[in-house]
């Protein structure tokens, strides 16, 4: 499915970044940058899109020939991602987070998300602790991620970006995370320039994340397709964010596992309770069963008897 991305924060301004070029000579390197906080949660097929930041003076960054901004850096305990040729999924590990940031450069009048400094100049720096960019790809379905954490439409100085404006860049540090002072860094050309996280940001690097158990998934044929049902609770004295994808393999169409985004604040103690419908037209293999699963918060699946179907054309 295609991707829903954040509107780039090129796109909400036109050429935001080229009408501070102007200025641009007289930013100085150190000067700090506020980024948005965290999104409120929903439930929902796919990650629900919302509007980033433009680019100020404030957010730019001089390297050199090159003028890099980073804006809304997000600090996800678990984060949902979108994909060519699959449906996304989530991506969620207990003893880590992630810090998500949204990027773009300019070199000369080109401001793209695939040209100087590399993906590999950025890093996260927590109390004088240096943490680099992350790749992602081997623990994602599809051919490649496109947005990932509601962030840009591509990874940033990825080789599919060209005609992209905003890319993202990822980190992966440890959770929780005690933090007084934290940003995001870049080293290129012989030059250092660094991103603060907002305060709000820092404190939720230290948070503990919620836990959450599988309390059943289970399925229920019926003629007009399948039912999933998921109940998992939060064991955890955390109030937090459920965060799991459901797939439901769609084995006769190789391109397009269908994936759907559950999310939810569960208080400590409480429960998440969903059900989704599926058509099995196009699920069931030779044998007539298809492996539903649940990956994210909570992992868990079930194998589903939908009987041998044939389609027409």
């Amino acid at each position: 499915m295609p991707p829903r991305n954040r509107r780039s924060f090129l796109g909400v301004a036109g050429a935001a970044l080229v009408g501070v070029a102007g200025c641009l000579g007289d930013t100085p390197a150190g000067t700090t940058d506020e980024p948005s906080t965290e999104p409120s949660t929903t439930t929902a097929r796919t990650t629900t899109a919302t509007t980033s930041s433009s680019p100020t003076a404030a957010s730019v960054r001089v390297l050199g020939d090159v003028r890099v901004a980073v804006v809304d850096a997000t600090v996800r305990k678990a984060v949902a991602y979108e994909s060519i040729m699959g449906s996304g999924g989530v991506l969620a590990r207990d003893d880590r987070q992630f810090v998500v940031a949204a990027v773009q450069s300019q070199t000369g009048s080109t401001v793209d998300a695939t040209g100087d400094p590399p993906y590999d100049a950025f890093e996260l720096v927590v109390d004088g602790e240096t943490y680099p960019a992350v790749e992602i790809e081997d623990r994602t379905r599809g051919a490649y991620t496109t947005s990932l954490a509601e962030q840009a439409s591509i990874r940033y100085d990825a080789p599919y970006a060209d005609g992209r404006t905003t890319g993202w860049v990822a980190f992966e540090p440890p959770s929780p995370l005690d933090a007084t002072d934290a940003a995001v860094r870049c080293r290129y050309d012989g030059e250092t320039v660094t991103w603060p996280l907002a305060s709000d940001q820092t404190a939720t690097l230290g948070r503990q994340a919620p836990v959450f158990e599988p309390r059943s998934f289970e399925a229920t044929v019926h003629d007009a397709g399948v039912d999933l049902s998921l109940v998992a609770e939060n064991v955890s004295e955390t109030e937090g964010r459920f965060l799991a994808a459901v797939y439901w393999p769609t084995a006769r169409i190789a391109d397009d596992d269908e994936s759907t985004v559950v999310e939810d604040s569960v208080a400590a103690g409480g429960r998440i309770e969903w059900t989704g419908s599926f058509d099995a037209e196009y699920a069931a293999g030779e044998d007539g069963t298809v492996t539903a699963s649940v990956d994210g918060a909570v992992s868990a699946e079930t194998t589903v008897d939908v009987g041998v179907r044939t389609t027409t054309d």
